[in-house]
């Protein structure tokens, strides 16, 4: 197929993948002059990215009082009376936060375990209720799992293939309601006769008069809708940032209010004395958004977030190689990492053994080798997807999929070392940092003698410390972005305050960098169709042409570059190259 042919069957086929009317896909006032504005002042590129927030709280308080919230919490709580499953389901970046969900809850009832010993089974029980699955499995963790969100059925699949139904709840995390994955598990879910519950971030109007998948879901009166529209994001289309930021503040509050309706109920006054919070009320928790927005936006924190921007930019820049280091927020920094390979066509992590471009970032746990550093990441079984040709065939995949199904068996997670093993790819590519990341002083004691040891190997080494920070230094080399948030039972606040502060400084990063113009994420690895259609948008726009041609230009170069080189520099940079836009030249 010729560029040309490729572009009308785009245009002309594809247009329930065409999003340019949908608010989380246009661009945002407050970032608009992003690009420029950090590149002559750092903290004030930081300040901007992070004024974007300001709908969050507002809609998180709105929600918590939605009477289908109020309801998501009773039956949350009900499956742990009961033993059914509560399941998070999602895609791409919501997809990665589900797993985060999932993990925060059965590592709180692990925890609870080494304090109420005796009431061991039943903590051991209550953290199976919670499960999560993301479109392309758990491989999707550590690298985008190509055109799996642009199927329904693949969705369904996988919620077919979690066993669920009724009494059990499935909780469908529509991230803006674009992607035909997580509509096919809402509605399978549906079918299944859970009771299922569809958060989702953009205007209930314009989905449903715009997309016959969503369509679908607002059609089915049992599926209970909880809205939470936030505004466009601070990267245009970059969901990964305050999409997912609301769903996590959502979600992850009903599992904690969940939590402590249970405990409240089942242990003692004297147990309960020694558990301490788990919960906020929902103001409590609106409350405490706007204040972790507010201190980072100003101060120490914002002058920290700025200085750690500064220096992994520097790194980038020397074509050098970061490597993050934590034990204990393994997940949260993973999800940032991994989400930076489709946001900003960068090499993706790279398996043991395998010959190819490097990550940029990556991340590695100092305790453990890689093997149970995956066990203790998910705190569950590897979640793969087994899928045969045949099977493809029966979901009606594209003959690229069939032909060439993805790796993505759960074999191929434990493919990824990310366990404290020496791994000279970390250092191929000089100069080499090694970033201990302490948060609320997890990198005390082991952690930071595995930092020390290994020191050496690297050209520098920093420590990033973030939240309530301890007394004394950790290294000459420290940077400190202190805040303070109230500390629950899942650590929510705590994981927003990790997931804000990155967010933030890989976006900041690439926007020093130019690989963002305006707030226009240039840089898109067109993964599935959705960033297809954002690739063409962007090169409309910037070139200042009719959608069709955008189209016909994208698709001559998609089409004419070997597919060893797609890291080399993004094909929507490289259309607008070759029709006289420079975006290096124009910032």
């Amino acid at each position: 197929m010729d560029h040309m042919q490729a572009a009308r069957d785009f245009v002309e086929n594809e247009k329930q993948f065409h999003l340019g009317v949908i608010p989380t896909e246009q661009s945002n006032p407050i970032t608009r002059n992003l690009s420029a504005a950090i590149a002559h002042d750092t903290a004030a590129g930081v300040k901007m990215i992070l004024d974007a927030d300001v709908n969050i709280a507002g809609v998180a308080r709105a929600a918590f009082d939605n009477p289908a919230f109020t309801q998501m919490v009773k039956d949350i709580v009900a499956c742990m009376e009961t033993g059914h499953t509560v399941l998070f389901s999602s895609v791409g970046a919501s997809g990665r936060m589900a797993l985060q969900l999932d993990a925060a809850w059965r590592r709180y009832f692990l925890h609870l375990i080494s304090i109420l010993p005796g009431r061991r089974a039943e903590f051991l029980r209550l953290m199976e209720v919670s499960n999560s699955l993301t479109t392309g499995g758990d491989r999707a963790l550590v690298q985008s799992v190509e055109s799996f969100e642009d199927y329904m059925t693949f969705g369904a699949r996988q919620i077919q293939e979690a066993g669920v139904g009724p009494d059990d709840v499935v909780i469908a995390l529509a991230e803006c309601g674009l992607s035909a994955s997580i509509n096919g598990s809402a509605i399978e879910a549906d079918e299944r006769g859970c009771t299922t519950y569809y958060l989702f971030c953009n205007p209930k109007e314009i989905l449903r008069d715009t997309l016959e998948r969503c369509r679908k879901v607002f059609a089915r009166p049992d599926i209970i809708q909880i809205p939470l529209f936030v505004g466009n994001m601070a990267l245009s289309g970059s969901t990964r940032m305050q999409v997912t930021t609301v769903e996590l503040l959502a979600a992850g509050a009903a599992m904690e209010m969940a939590a402590e309706g249970y405990l409240k109920k089942h242990l003692s006054d004297m147990e309960l004395e020694v558990v301490g919070t788990i919960a906020l009320s929902g103001d409590g928790y609106a409350d405490a958004f706007e204040k972790l927005s507010r201190d980072l936006r100003g101060g120490d924190a914002l002058q920290g977030l700025a200085k750690a921007v500064d220096i992994e930019t520097a790194t980038y820049e020397d074509k050098g190689l970061v490597t993050y280091l934590t034990h204990d927020y393994l997940l949260d920094i993973m999800t940032d990492t991994t989400e930076r390979q489709p946001t900003f066509t960068l090499p993706p992590f790279r398996r043991k053994g395998v010959e190819g471009p490097v990550s940029w970032a990556y991340v590695k746990d100092p305790l453990y080798p890689s093997d149970v550093a995956w066990q203790h990441l998910f705190l569950r079984p590897i979640k793969g997807l087994e899928w045969t040709k045949d099977d493809y065939i029966k979901m009606g995949a594209a003959k690229g999929i069939v032909d060439n199904p993805p790796m993505v068996s759960g074999a191929e997670v434990l493919k990824y070392d990310i366990g404290n093993s020496v791994d000279e790819s970390r250092w191929e590519r000089r100069p080499a940092r090694l970033t201990l990341i302490d948060i609320n002083g997890s990198a005390l004691g082991k952690v930071k003698q595995w930092y020390d040891s290994r020191l050496d190997n690297f050209d520098a080494g920093t420590v990033l410390r973030i939240g309530d920070i301890p007394g004394g230094r950790l290294a000459g080399d420290e940077v400190c972005i202190p805040v303070c948030v109230p500390r629950t039972g899942m650590e929510l606040m705590t994981h927003l305050m990790v997931k804000l502060a990155f967010n933030v400084l890989s976006t900041a990063a690439m926007a020093k960098m130019g690989r963002i113009w305006g707030n226009w994420m240039i840089q898109v690895l067109p993964t599935n169709k959705k960033l297809i259609d954002r690739s063409v948008r962007i090169i409309a726009n910037l070139a200042d042409i009719p959608y069709q041609q955008a189209a016909e230009e994208f698709f001559r170069s998609y089409l004419s570059r070997d597919p060893d080189q797609q890291y080399r520099e993004s094909y929507v940079v490289e259309t607008l190259r070759r029709l006289g836009f420079d975006p290096a030249q124009t910032r």
